[in-house]
């Protein structure tokens, strides 16, 4: 699909939004009835159901802090006829440098099936390119391989039920096109994957298990490992970040769970995966408890400290993406990890009156893409300990919002990377942002603790 296509803005106004509590809960229970079932029937069926007058209402909202400082805007990819999922930014084999977004289309009136191109080289100026479309209810996540010549997109409630991955060729990245599909192993959806080297690292929906594909061949893409932990009635597997030949897997309510994939630590390969360690935390919103562990990335900062960082994804019962007064829940778990077979958290990091999606770590910042609270960077450096909004060290933020959007004005900020300097970032309700933290952003190097403020 080429630009005139690609610039179609439908500015649909009337929809009703399935609920993100129902989302997730459905897709969770999904796992629990039929291991290797796809989700799209559920759809069809109306088991995951839209919005009503009937729903429940969240508990009490907490406003958001304001802004201690703020990002420079550079530039924008509005997306306005659906909502934006994902993205990751890259430098093509052209020399070029683009930035790819999925569609999340669970709801009446928005579409989930296609991935955006833009070409990012010129930051001020984001030119989409052109979209790829596949047979998804939501293309979930998407990834690229670190030497530009290769995109995996997710498919999740497809037609055919034939979910999985689908490989893309990036021998022309401004107009990427499928070299080849694998599903059959993953007939029941995958919600996120990571590349590293060879090996997709997939996340399947219907079994609950990390699944290895290997993509040597990229016509050809095999199975050749699988990891999960014990089937039980409530299992289920979010997301996945392999780094040094570990594999941080977030389990949910079973916790971050940290796997041996050719670290050598434990002897693990991609084709035999073996555990190393669990954390497992219980987070409070709104007088429940919560598991929910939904992403975690490993960073070890310049002083040397050795981190996880663990985000919640909490959504209320009743909870709809267009009701402002409504917000998630979760925040960011600092974990020590000095001790990779003892985890320990030692800090966290949250904003009252919203909840933590996707992060991005560099050059000892933090970048948390936090919802209705936007994009936010927050110094990491030195020794962590403690609630770190409360020691002066977040840097800055930015509302991912304007009237160029699907739902206009209302910020939820769903992944940040940084990228040769600049901040990327995709709005759930509004696409693509470009943005840079000031000159003098740069947080201190600090090498001792910070005591225990606010813990």
């Amino acid at each position: 699909m080429r630009n005139d296509d690609c610039n179609r803005h439908l500015n649909w106004r009337s929809r009703a939004i399935v609920t993100y509590a129902e989302y997730f809960q459905k897709r969770s229970e999904l796992t629990m009835k039929d291991q290797l079932r796809p989700l799209l029937p559920l759809i069809a069926a109306g088991v995951v159901g839209c919005a009503s007058a009937s729903a429940p209402t969240p508990g009490p909202q907490t406003a958001v802090p304001p802004p201690t400082g703020s990002f420079e805007v550079l530039g924008r990819g509005p997306i306005t006829e659906t909502h934006a999922s994902d993205l990751w930014v890259f430098e093509g084999v052209d020399g070029r440098d683009y930035a790819y977004v999925g569609t999340w289309g669970a709801c009446d009136g928005c579409y989930g099936d296609r991935m955006y191109a833009w070409d990012v080289t010129n930051p001020q100026d984001p030119v989409l390119t052109d979209s790829v479309v596949v047979d998804a209810r939501v293309v979930n996540d998407v990834k690229v391989n670190e030497a530009g010549t290769v995109a995996v997109i997710t498919r999740e409630g497809a037609s055919n039920r034939r979910n999985g991955i689908v490989l893309l060729d990036l021998s022309e990245p401004a107009h990427p096109t499928v070299a080849s599909e694998y599903w059959e192993t993953l007939t029941g959806g995958v919600h996120n994957t990571f590349i590293d080297g060879d090996f997709v690292y997939a996340v399947h929906n219907g079994t609950a298990d990390l699944h290895i594909i290997d993509i040597s061949n990229l016509k050809a893409p095999a199975e050749i490992g699988r990891w999960g932990i014990p089937i039980h009635p409530a299992k289920y597997l979010h997301d996945v970040w392999v780094e040094d030949g570990l594999a941080y897997v977030s389990y949910w309510d079973d916790g971050l769970v940290i796997l041996d994939v050719g670290n050598g630590i434990e002897g693990g390969t991609p084709e035999e995966p073996v555990f190393v360690s669990q954390y497992r935390y219980q987070t409070s919103f709104q007088g429940d408890d919560y598991g929910n562990t939904h992403t975690a990335v490993p960073y070890t900062n310049a002083a040397g400290n050795r981190y996880i960082f663990v985000g919640d994804e909490i959504f209320p019962e009743g909870f709809d993406v267009e009701q402002r007064d409504q917000h998630p829940g979760g925040y960011v778990h600092v974990v020590d990890i000095s001790d990779l077979q003892n985890p320990v958290e030692v800090a966290k990091y949250e904003v009252p009156g919203a909840g933590v999606h996707n992060l991005w770590l560099e050059d000892d910042i933090l970048y948390a893409a936090y919802y209705n609270a936007g994009l936010r960077a927050v110094d990491v450096s030195g020794d962590l300990q403690g609630d770190l909004r409360l020691q002066d060290r977040e840097i800055a933020v930015l509302l991912t919002e304007d009237e160029d959007a699907f739902i206009e004005t209302r910020t939820f900020t769903w992944g940040p990377q940084l990228y040769k300097g600049t901040v990327f970032a995709s709005d759930h309700n509004s696409g693509l942002w470009v943005a840079r933290l000031p000159p003098n952003a740069k947080p201190p190097v600090r090498t001792e603790g910070v005591g225990n403020n606010g813990s």
